[in-house]
């Protein structure tokens, strides 16, 4: 049989096993990089939110048998799981305006407003909540059809999670920090986390 000099890449089966090959090389790539969180495992990457701080361990002993506290402290470095770290008391309190975009504010959280009203969230059915009790607040879409309103996920610091609309009035996000006061349109904010 006589050689034509026509490579592995003229074949259908050659071209076959390359596009195989790579679709295996670019899948693996993908399953490391969700693996070690250098691409978000889903959804925007503004809605993951900021990222968890480890848990700080203060051991402390006045046992002179126990150098280091170990009993204070349990072996993976956590407290005891029923004590829940005090909260930030909320003059105090800071919050991080989180756009669609990806950049961050911090402001002070008890000058925050979402409503055209500063310290309360109110949801299109009438109730209120103070902002004081919410953990965190994500937009999910804006309708600006009068009153104005917003679809959102509101988890309060007692882990309830509400999906409900809330009511914008069409007024931005208004918040102010050291410097002044900032507004951003609603339909720019992706999430408001109250760090307490």
């Amino acid at each position: 049989m006589a050689e034509t000099g026509r490579g592995f890449w003229h074949s259908a089966p050659g071209v076959i096993t390359a596009v195989a090959a790579l679709l295996t090389a670019v899948g693996g790539l993908l399953g490391i990089l969700f693996q070690y969180d250098v691409l978000p495992p889903g959804g925007r990457a503004a809605d993951a939110g900021p990222p968890a701080a480890a848990p700080a361990v203060v051991a402390t002993s006045d046992d002179a048998s126990d150098p280091h506290g170990a009993a204070a402290a349990t072996a993976s470095g956590s407290s005891a799981p029923d004590a829940d770290p005090p909260l930030v008391p909320w003059t105090d309190a800071r919050a991080s305006l989180v756009r669609d975009d990806g950049t961050t504010l911090d402001v002070r959280a008890m000058t925050v407003g979402l409503t055209c009203d500063r310290q309360r969230l109110a949801f299109v059915d009438g109730r209120t909540i103070q902002l004081e009790d919410v953990r965190s607040i994500r937009i999910d879409a804006v309708f600006t059809e009068s009153p104005g309103f917003a679809d959102a996920t509101v988890e309060l610091l007692d882990g309830t999670v509400l999906t409900e609309s809330v009511l914008t009035r069409n007024c931005p996000v208004a918040a102010a920090d050291e410097r002044g006061t900032v507004s951003v349109p609603v339909a720019d904010v992706a999430r408001i986390d109250f760090l307490r």
